[in-house]
């Protein structure tokens, strides 16, 4: 599975709004401590904001946070957000393939699939923020 910039920039974003909950941080200063085009940044936002997972409040003390508790957005949540339905994974033949129905290695393929769509979806804000200083998610 490859993920686009929107995808790491998105949760890197909200890494920060997770670990400082109360606080809305401007665009602007996002754009800036991410490295992150603004006008780019505001359409990730904007498609997080559609979601459900942040929220704005306009004015000179605004601009955003999450919407919701870290342990309640999911992983799966955001990268659909961001990247739309998660890609098959695919037979390295691809569509040329004469052997679908019966592959050997079609029903790994799919299994894989299954893993990481299950993970994507137990995994959540709350467990990225928690798995940031020792590097690693527990099972």
């Amino acid at each position: 599975m490859i993920l686009s910039k929107r995808s790491d920039y998105g949760m890197r974003i909200l890494y920060e709004l997770a670990v400082e909950p109360d606080v809305y941080h401007s665009a602007r200063a996002l754009a800036d401590r991410h490295r992150v085009p603004e006008a780019f940044l505001r359409k990730i936002l904007q498609d997080l904001r559609q979601v459900g997972v942040v929220r704005a409040q306009k004015g000179r003390t605004g601009g955003y946070r999450l919407a919701l508790a870290p342990e309640e957005i999911t992983v799966d949540r955001v990268l659909s957000a961001l990247e739309g339905p998660m890609p098959k994974l695919a037979c390295i033949v691809g569509d040329d393939c004469d052997i679908d129905k019966g592959c050997p290695i079609a029903p790994l393929w799919r299994y894989l699939e299954r893993k990481i769509q299950e993970e994507l979806s137990r995994l959540t804000l709350a467990d990225v923020v928690a798995m940031a200083p020792q590097g690693e998610v527990e099972a």
